[in-house]
This record gives structure tokens, C-alpha cells and sequence, in this order.
């Protein structure tokens, strides 16, 4: 009887707790990317890729550009580095700020950093916008970077 009563505690506790995850929790589509970069025209850099947030506190993201050409020379590599962006931390929510600690990306210099990102949802749709910081692809220059994505079913 004891080990029904533990069982059912924790049953009830655990479905408590993962209806009181947050909405940014879950695995989420990427449909449209834009890079506003001051005195250049907005790109569209990333078209495919996917945000993965975690209940237990980790967020993973993966975007590449379209058309990507596949090859091992040095040539091709630098492009297909060029042509993504992948990073991976522990996140906290602050209001409607997603902050993640880096623990490792593609790109060495964000690795132990603080990456905030502002979000709203609706619905199924998650918006994120970046803080002005430095660009990935036009050095010396600020970039913003508004994103929308889906979530998956």
C-alpha cells in the first residue's frame, strides 16, 4: 500500500510540473529568418532549422541557409560554416526574455557567454528578436536578427 501511495505522489507530482512548464518549452520549426544589419539591406540568412527548449533547462538551435553544397575540400567547408549557426546552454526566463548560458556553438566566441533573446508567443507561433549586437556576417557592424517559428506536433 505504501509503495501505491509513493507511486501516485509522484505520478501527481510530475504531471503538476509539467503543466506548469513554461510555453517556450518544446521543439520549435524554424519559418522565417531575417538579419537587419545597420547600413545594409535586411537579409534572410537561415531558412531551415530548429529550436529545441527543454523542461529541464536546456535550449539547442540549429539553422542553415538554403542550397548548401555538400564537400570536404577547405573551400567548401568555409562555406558551409558560413552558411549555419548552431549553439546549446542552460536558459532562464526573465518576463519575456529567453537568457542562455553558451556552453558550446559553432561560433568559439559566443562559448561562455550570455545570449538574451526577447520572445512573445501566439499561439502555436514563437517570435523571437535579438539584443543589437555584433554581426556573424558583416564584422564591425550590429546586427538585430527577428526570427519566427512553428511549433512542432
Amino acid at each position: 500500500m505504501l509503495r501505491f501511495v509513493c507511486v501516485a505522489l509522484l505520478l501527481a507530482f510530475s504531471s503538476h510540473a509539467y503543466a506548469q512548464e513554461h510555453p517556450l518549452v518544446g521543439t520549435w520549426k524554424l519559418l522565417s529568418q531575417e538579419a537587419i544589419v545597420e547600413g545594409e539591406a535586411p537579409e534572410k540568412v537561415f531558412s531551415n532549422g530548429y529550436l529545441i527548449v527543454t523542461r529541464e533547462g536546456r535550449v539547442m538551435a540549429l539553422f542553415t541557409a538554403e542550397n548548401r553544397k555538400a564537400g570536404m575540400g577547405d573551400a567548401e567547408r568555409v562555406a558551409l560554416h558560413k552558411s549555419m549557426a548552431a549553439v546549446s546552454g542552460k536558459y532562464r526566463v526573465e518576463g519575456n526574455t529567453f537568457v542562455f548560458a553558451v556552453d558550446v556553438s559553432w561560433n568559439e566566441s559566443w562559448n561562455g557567454s550570455e545570449q538574451r533573446r526577447h520572445f512573445r508567443i501566439e499561439g502555436d507561433k514563437l517570435f523571437i528578436e535579438t539584443a543589437p549586437a555584433p554581426s556573424i556576417r558583416h564584422p564591425g557592424k550590429n546586427a538585430v536578427a527577428k526570427l519566427a517559428f512553428e511549433r512542432e506536433k
